[in-house]
């Protein structure tokens, strides 16, 4: 119980932490978003979510889903950020759409364990809604990659 409540004290300091230093880039507002506020939302995000589990390991509730600290589980932990970072590395170069897909196929396919055939169909279809709302609907540049 101790480890668990270490691990969600450390995630409601960081979660702070990014709503922090966010709000010190300017969050703006709706109308005209400033440079924190997707990270400052997140960061209050993952607060939250972070005191929510840390009230449930306190009362001993609802905590039966949650995969204990177990080396399989930390392994899985560890395969997803290194993905994670290896996304980050190639997104410029291989470009949102390549990489996105890529991306997706491996969580769906590798770590949430869907067949593979509705893991590509997933992937496909997240990166090109996600390409229509940001690329189309926001505006915001994407790269091209190696279509570009």
């Amino acid at each position: 119980m101790a480890v668990d409540v270490a691990v969600r004290l450390v995630w409601a300091v960081l979660g702070l932490a990014v709503a922090y230093l966010a709000w010190q880039l300017g969050v703006g507002g709706l109308a005209e978003p400033g440079p924190g506020l997707m990270s400052f939302g997140l960061g209050i995000a993952i607060a939250g979510i972070s005191v929510f589990r840390l009230g449930a390991v306190v009362l001993g509730r609802g905590l039966s889903d949650i995969e204990p600290w177990t080396r399989s589980g930390l392994l899985r932990i560890a395969g997803v950020v290194g993905l994670l970072a290896l996304y980050v590395a190639v997104f410029e170069f291989l470009g949102f759409i390549v990489a996105t897909s890529a991306l997706l196929l491996v969580l769906f396919g590798g770590f949430a364990g869907f067949r593979w055939g509705w893991s590509v169909v997933l992937a496909v279809a997240v990166t090109l809604a996600n390409y229509v709302i940001f690329k189309s609907l926001l505006g915001t540049q994407l790269p091209a990659g190696i279509f570009g």
